[in-house]
């Protein structure tokens, strides 16, 4: 079998391999690269001109509101407040798109629903979207001092819109107008859909280290159902989870519907100031065009080092603590102070008239987990409600929020 094997490897050597203990045969050296020869240069990766970004928040609020005995609609309550969907889409060519929905509501209705374009200081949107409301409404909910908006954005019927809108902003200053009509959800019937226009003047300079905010608004809409359908203007007891109104005006066949306004703000370090004053003129055929007014003023600062809040774009902004739980702080601890009025009396109209004496401290961990607690002392005069014949008394609110975004 040795002297087979020998014969076998002696034959294959000359077909391929050499002997293992043979040298391995040298060939000539290879030249060295030439320096005029660099590598090829790899081409960077292209960067999708698509992105998509989600979005949610959800929020979940508690209440007491307690009042003289007898009153109705004292007690707790509580609610999932807002528990929305969506997502932001941007495109080619400066277009952008947001589509969120709202799943507290039955059916689930949009919040945003549109397409817009911005390009060298202009911008277009078309869709459900907001229509230039007041600061304290253009604030996102997220980003507000209290748990509600001031009683004026409710109780005026501010909301999001179906239209095309269109702004310019170059420096301190911005302006945006508008056209549109009702919300998405109730745009099934054209013959008796509204229609409406807004505009809305914003600027914004900088003194020091004061950023300063002053603006002016203005709505008109015509009601085309107004024959058929009342509009009513009234407000709950600055929460949600409530149903009850103590203010509120009886119903107004009113065929236009006029809204104008100023708003000023300002923040320095961790404190911040902003105030506002609004105006709704309802205009009615063969009876008294009643103006109701609303205002507030507010005040807070941070109890944190180095936190303060966003004010730019006509609007404030997110909070983002300088030191998060877990990252070496607590997060964003703020405390606020605010007056608000309603006055739904005017040209015979006895909706009452509201006074509200609020507090709220928020604390903010992170930038996307937010609790907030407050107390409000709301006295009434003329209410919508009587209590053992009395229309003249005041009520204590005590309301909270757990609140996620993303």
């Amino acid at each position: 079998m040795r002297h087979f094997l020998l014969a076998t490897a002696g034959f294959l050597l000359p077909l391929g391999a050499p002997a293992l203990a043979a040298e391995p045969v040298q060939g000539p050296p290879s030249p060295p690269p030439a320096a005029s020869d660099p590598e090829p240069a790899k081409a960077p990766a292209k960067k999708s001109e698509w992105e998509f970004k989600p979005r949610w928040r959800l929020q979940y609020d508690f209440a007491n509101v307690s009042g003289p005995a007898g009153l109705a609609g004292t007690g707790h309550s509580e609610e999932l407040r807002r528990a929305q969907l969506g997502v932001d889409i941007k495109m080619p060519g400066g277009f952008s798109a947001r589509v969120e929905g709202e799943f507290t509501a039955d059916p689930i209705e949009f919040v945003d629903a549109y397409v817009a374009w911005n390009g060298d200081g202009i911008n277009v949107t078309a869709g459900q979207q907001k229509f230039f409301t007041p600061l304290d409404d253009m604030t996102s909910d997220l980003n507000t001092s209290f748990t509600e908006r001031a009683a004026l954005v409710t109780a005026f019927n501010f909301s999001r819109r179906t239209g095309l809108s269109a702004g310019y902003a170059k420096g301190d200053f911005q302006i945006n107008g508008g056209v549109s009509t009702d919300p998405l959800i109730q745009l099934d019937d054209v013959d008796d859909n509204s229609q409406a226009a807004h505009i809305r003047a914003v600027w914004m300079p900088k003194f020091g280290k004061t950023n300063v905010h002053l603006g002016a608004a203005y709505h008109w809409k015509h009601r085309q159902d107004s024959e058929l359908v009342p509009v009513r203007y009234r407000q709950r007891p600055l929460v949600h989870s409530t149903e009850t109104r103590y203010i509120a005006t009886p119903g107004l066949l009113a065929e236009r519907e006029q809204t104008y306004g100023v708003e000023a703000a300002a923040v320095n370090g961790p404190f911040h100031f902003a105030s506002e004053a609004y105006w709704q003129h309802a205009s009615r055929d063969g009876a008294s065009d009643p103006t109701f007014f609303g205002a507030y003023a507010e005040v807070g600062f941070f109890l944190t080092k180095g936190d303060s809040r966003p004010l730019k774009g006509g609007q404030f902004g997110a909070i983002k603590p300088k030191k998060p739980l877990g990252d070496g702080g607590i997060g964003a601890v703020q405390v606020n102070a605010r007056y608000d009025y309603l006055d739904l009396n005017d040209a015979g109209i006895t909706g009452g008239t509201q006074k509200g004496y609020m507090a709220s401290i928020i604390w903010s961990p992170t930038s996307w987990m937010r609790l907030m607690a407050q107390y409000a002392r709301l006295n009434y005069r003329d209410a919508a409600i009587a209590v053992a014949g009395d229309r003249d008394y005041g009520v204590d609110v005590v309301g909270a929020r757990v609140q996620f975004t993303y």
